[in-house]
């Protein structure tokens, strides 16, 4: 397998979710409200469970969940939220200073993103051809 390959059993396509997490601290304040966090989630269909990936402050967390499990999940994100479907990319980041949700999320999609904020990211997964998962939504 070549470093551009989606390995067997990963996600070939990825929901990202922008919305506001715990933020306490003052460059929360440079995010546009409704986008300052982000992670990724993604269907094993081999494995029948969904990937979801969380880069917070303190920790990496990289959770294995059911249908059900998601589903509750995406039911607590706050109502102010925006949810993109995109496929795996294979580029090569533009960079990978730091390594907080933005980048990490940018790197584990495979897209080439200079972004160093959420709403950036969004803007740059939508013009890479991310489309709402949801209609009613909009960035």
């Amino acid at each position: 397998m070549t470093e551009d390959e989606t390995p067997a059993g990963c996600p070939s396509a990825w929901y990202v979710a922008f919305f506001d997490g715990e933020r306490p601290h003052w460059w929360g304040g440079l995010c546009k409200p409704g986008f300052r966090h982000v992670a990724a989630f993604g269907y094993c269909a081999e494995q029948a469970v969904w990937l979801l990936y969380d880069v917070t402050l303190k920790r990496t967390f990289i959770h294995v969940l059911t249908s059900d499990q998601m589903d509750a999940w995406v039911a607590g994100l706050p109502t102010h939220r925006t949810i993109l479907h995109l496929q795996s990319g294979a580029a090569e980041p533009a960079s990978r200073i730091g390594f907080w949700c933005t980048i990490a999320v940018a790197h584990l999609l495979g897209v080439r993103s200079r972004a160093l904020r959420p709403e950036a990211l969004c803007r740059d997964l939508l013009a890479l051809g991310a489309r709402h998962a949801f209609s009613s939504e909009q960035a």
